[in-house]
């Protein structure tokens, strides 16, 4: 894991560390309401804000069935339905597709760690399989997905896909644009939320089944960010694109972490190494603090 991922961090306003335009984004808020007060039930607590970026979760994304990165074991036997695979698609765009299974593991490093324990916006939970879409009918078919989640029928079409160039575009220049949530920059589109994605670029179309298995648990209802005041965590039935970022660290670790959507000429040279073909990303997502004393 590339802990320099972590940075920017902001207390009370002032940021200490590197950041991109993504980052100064986020913390405008920060800087601009530098003090918090919270309250929860009879406890009343005020501070400073404090914001950085989180290591929560891991994903792995795998053509070998059961294959469980985060463990170190498989589970499952390999062939089948379940097998990934890649295939031309027969549109004549002389393009290939990609199909994959995806894992997700709820890992709180912090926790794990036992590290910033005094700090009340960290995740309590403790590592855990949140997900395997091997179990899932709705990730091996594109069309049992529109059952479930029929609002696909409205985005996964060309006009929708237009407003995604805009997204890209944003994308190319580290920032995401959240409001086109059915985009993922460069890496394609949310829907279906199935395990079929364009792929030119092997490693950008690991990175977009990462994005697609997040987007999804936000469909699922398993999906949380922490609230603007610092004060508490909120659901996410749609994702906030802006608030994660991934790094790659498998097969060849990454580098940096990267925003939604950034294009895989930037970053995904000499990731792909020679016959591996399962991928495990690391999740950050931009944590929102108010630390401080509370009141008896």
């Amino acid at each position: 894991m590339r802990w320099n991922c972590i940075f920017p961090i902001t207390i009370g306003g002032v940021r200490a560390g590197s950041y991109d335009k993504l980052d100064k984004a986020l913390d405008a808020q920060s800087a601009s309401k530098p003090l918090c007060a919270c309250r929860k039930g009879a406890t009343f607590w005020f501070g400073v804000k404090v914001s950085f970026w989180t290591p929560n979760r891991m994903i792995d994304v795998v053509t070998e069935p059961g294959c469980m990165m985060a463990l170190g074991t498989d589970i499952m036997a390999t062939g089948g339905k379940l097998q990934g695979s890649q295939s031309s698609i027969s549109d004549g765009t002389n393009t290939t597709k990609l199909f994959a299974q995806m894992h997700y593991y709820v890992a709180p490093v912090w926790k794990m760690l036992d590290m910033f324990s005094d700090l009340p916006c960290l995740e309590d939970d403790g590592f855990d399989v949140a997900l395997m879409t091997e179990v899932m009918p709705t990730w091996q078919s594109g069309t049992l997905g529109a059952i479930i989640q029929p609002e696909g029928i409205l985005f996964g079409n060309p006009a929708a896909g237009l407003a995604c160039m805009s997204d890209s575009a944003a994308a190319a220049a580290g920032k995401v644009i959240d409001p086109l949530f059915w985009c993922m920059g460069s890496w394609g589109s949310t829907y279906p939320v199935a395990g079929d994605i364009h792929m030119g670029d092997r490693v950008e179309a690991w990175a977009g089944l990462a994005a697609r298995g997040t987007f999804m648990m936000g469909r699922l209802g398993a999906l949380t960010i922490h609230s603007a005041d610092g004060c508490s965590f909120k659901p996410q039935p749609i994702w906030t694109k802006s608030r994660y970022k991934l790094q790659l660290m498998e097969p060849v670790k990454g580098g940096k972490c990267v925003n939604i959507g950034r294009p895989g000429a930037l970053w995904t040279s000499g990731k792909h190494a020679p016959g591996k073909d399962n991928a495990q990303f690391m999740l950050f997502e931009k944590a929102i603090c108010c630390a401080g004393i509370s009141t008896p």
